[in-house]
């Protein structure tokens, strides 16, 4: 299994933390199952955990096997003309005990600077190694990619957002302060 350093914005974080987002969609990707290193980007600056990331779908390339599903087909004409053509399943998130932020990174390998996408992390001996050190929890959820999630499949952050079971798991999540280790 490939294993890569992927940045990811915080502002697109809730949902893939709430087990809502099952894919993530992306111009480019590595096209076989991946482990993610997940870095978040801008003010938050820090490494929070590992995703198990399946082998992306080419909605260009899958385009009619959603045409009994117009929802998610008009979903899917969306990404495909922004060019965001590899859906990749999110199978698994696992949380870090603690995050590691880009300070710490940078006392350890001078001069590190994070991808704006993704990088293979065998081409980075001591990062990877700094990574593997790191105590995980168990993983947050488990998604079955065993058949296409029609519903989720196309789906944007803002519309994930917008559903009942984001506000009610955003509420949950915020009341319990859960994950209140994590900066985004």
């Amino acid at each position: 299994m490939k294993e890569i350093f992927l940045s990811f914005r915080p502002e697109f974080f809730k949902p893939l933390l709430y087990g809502l987002k099952k894919y993530e969609y992306r111009k480019r990707f590595c096209n076989e199952e991946t482990r993610a290193y997940l870095y978040l980007s801008g003010k938050s600056r820090q490494v929070i955990g590992v995703m198990e990331l399946g082998k992306p779908i080419r909605l260009d390339l899958t385009r009619e096997n959603y045409l009994n599903y117009p929802e998610t087909l008009k979903r899917v004409d969306k990404y495909i003309l922004n060019k965001d053509i590899n859906a990749v399943p999110i199978k698994s998130l696992a949380l870090f005990d603690k995050p590691i932020n880009l300070d710490d990174i940078r006392k350890e390998i001078s001069n590190f600077m994070p991808p704006q996408m993704y990088f293979v992390l065998n081409n980075h001996p001591k990062l990877k190694l700094l990574l593997e050190r790191q105590s995980l929890n168990e993983k947050l959820f488990i998604h079955n990619h065993n058949e296409i999630y029609y519903d989720n499949l196309a789906m944007s952050v803002s519309e994930i957002e917008k559903t009942d079971e984001f506000k009610n798991l955003h509420l949950l999540h915020e009341c319990n302060n859960d994950f209140n280790n994590i900066k985004y």
